[in-house]
C-alpha cells in the first residue's frame, strides 16, 4: 500500500485543471507517488479530456468523474477519505499551483505529525492576508520552518489516523456559530467553516508552512473574484526541517488567526497575572475571558503597547510602548465604535505600502494620506 498518494479535485475549470497538471510534472521526488484525479458533476468535455489524457511520469495514475454533484463539502471529504487507499493523502484544488519541493515538505511533515493526536492536517500555504479582515498577516518568528494555525487554508495534508478522528466528529456535527469567526459563520457550504469547528472544539490544529509549498494562481472560484492578493512566495529548494512540537512552538494562532495568550505570558512578564484573550484584529464578538488585549479603544486601560509592530504582538513581546493604542482591558471596558474598521484598515496601509512612491506621479505624500483617510 502506498503511504502517499495526491488527489486533486476538479469541477468545470479546464484551464486551470491544465495549469496544476502541468505545474506538478516539475516536482522532484525519487519515489512513486499515485495521482487521484476527481472531476465533479461530470466534468465538461474539453476539462475530461485532459485529465484523461495527461500522462503521470511519477506512478498510477487514476481519475474518478463523479455523474452527479457533490458540491464542495462532499468533494472534499471525498478526497480526504482516499487515506483509506494511500494512508496520507495530499490535497490540492484545481486553482492551486505547487513547488518542486512539495513532496520533499509532505515527507517530512508526516514523519513528524501523522501520530499526533493535537495535529489534524497540515496546510501546504501561509496565508499572507488575514481572511477576515484582508489586513497583512504576518507571524511571531521562533526557530522552526513551521507554526500552528486553527485554520486549514489551500493545499493540504490528511494523515489517515486524523482523518478517522474528524468523520466520527461528522457524525454528530451541528452547526456552532458562537465557536467560529463571524465571517466564517456566514458561509453557506462550506468544508472549512465545519473543519474549523472541528478544530476549536476538539482542541486541535494544523502545522502550516512558514514558507509555502503551494499558492494560489489567482483564477476565481465559487465563493469569490480573482485571489491574486492571497498569492504567496514558494519554497523553490530542497532543505531539511526543523518542526516543532505544539508545547515548544512560540507561534501558535487560534481560528481568528490571533497569537494564543500563552505565549505572550512567556514573553513578557507583566501579563502572567492576567487571564485575557487576544483580540488585535478586533474581529471578535464576544470573550471568554475576564481580560481583553486589543486594539480597540478603552475605558480604563491597564497596559499599553504600540500598534505599529509587525506582526502587532510583537510589540507586546518586545514590551514597545509606541502609540500606545494596543491595550490590555477588562471586557466590559472596551468601547465598540462603527469607525474601528476603518482607522484599522488606515493603520494597515500606512504600515505596509510606501505611500512616498506617489511622489514620482507628481502626487504629495499629504496628498495621498488625506485621501486615504477621506476613504477610510
Amino acid at each position: 500500500m502506498h503511504k502517499l498518494g495526491i488527489v486533486i479535485t476538479g469541477y468545470n475549470r479546464a484551464d486551470s485543471m491544465n495549469n496544476l497538471l502541468n505545474n506538478l510534472l516539475n516536482i522532484r521526488t525519487n519515489i512513486e507517488i499515485p495521482l487521484e484525479i476527481s472531476i465533479d458533476n461530470g466534468g465538461t468535455p474539453l476539462l475530461n479530456k485532459i485529465v484523461n489524457e495527461f500522462v503521470w511520469p511519477f506512478g498510477e495514475k487514476t481519475v474518478t468523474i463523479h455523474p452527479q454533484k457533490l458540491g464542495l463539502v462532499k468533494h472534499f471529504i471525498w478526497a480526504g477519505d482516499q487515506t483509506e487507499r494511500f494512508e496520507n493523502v495530499i490535497f490540492l484544488e484545481d486553482d492551486l499551483l505547487v513547488s518542486p519541493e512539495i513532496i520533499n515538505y509532505s515527507l517530512q511533515v508526516i514523519e513528524s505529525y501523522k501520530n499526533c493526536d493535537q495535529i489534524a492536517g497540515a496546510s501546504l500555504y501561509n496565508p499572507v492576508l488575514v481572511e477576515s479582515t484582508g489586513t497583512k498577516f504576518y507571524q511571531l518568528q521562533d526557530e522552526f520552518d513551521a507554526y500552528f494555525l486553527q485554520q486549514p487554508y489551500w493545499g493540504n495534508i490528511w494523515f489517515r489516523n486524523s482523518w478517522h478522528e474528524f468523520k466520527k466528529y461528522l457524525e454528530s456535527y451541528e452547526v456552532k456559530s458562537e465557536l467560529i469567526p463571524t465571517y466564517v459563520a456566514t458561509w453557506d457550504q462550506s468544508f472549512k467553516k465545519i473543519f474549523i469547528q472541528f478544530l476549536v472544539e476538539t482542541n486541535r490544529t494544523i502545522v502550516t508552512p512558514k514558507v509555502s509549498v503551494v499558492t494560489n494562481n489567482g483564477i476565481a472560484g465559487i465563493h469569490g473574484g480573482e485571489m491574486y492578493a492571497y498569492q504567496s512566495t514558494l519554497q523553490l529548494e530542497k532543505k531539511i526541517y526543523s518542526f516543532p512540537s505544539v508545547e515548544n512552538s512560540k507561534s501558535r494562532y487560534d481560528c481568528y488567526e490571533e497569537i494564543e495568550s500563552d505565549i505572550l505570558k512567556f514573553y513578557n512578564k507583566d501579563l502572567i497575572e492576567y487571564d485575557f484573550c487576544v483580540d488585535l484584529l478586533g474581529t471578535r464578538t464576544m470573550y471568554n475571558k475576564p481580560y481583553v488585549l486589543t486594539t480597540r479603544k478603552s475605558k480604563r486601560p491597564i497596559l499599553y503597547f504600540s500598534s505599529l509592530m509587525k506582526p502587532t504582538e510583537l510589540a507586546v513581546v518586545l514590551n514597545v510602548k509606541g502609540d500606545q493604542k494596543v491595550v490590555l482591558t477588562r471586557q466590559e471596558d472596551i468601547i465598540k465604535e462603527k469607525s474601528y474598521e476603518r482607522r484599522r484598515r488606515y493603520r494597515d496601509i500606512l504600515k505596509n505600502y510606501y505611500i512616498g512612491v506617489w511622489a514620482s506621479l507628481n502626487i504629495t505624500k499629504d496628498l495621498v494620506i488625506r485621501c486615504i483617510k477621506k476613504l477610510f
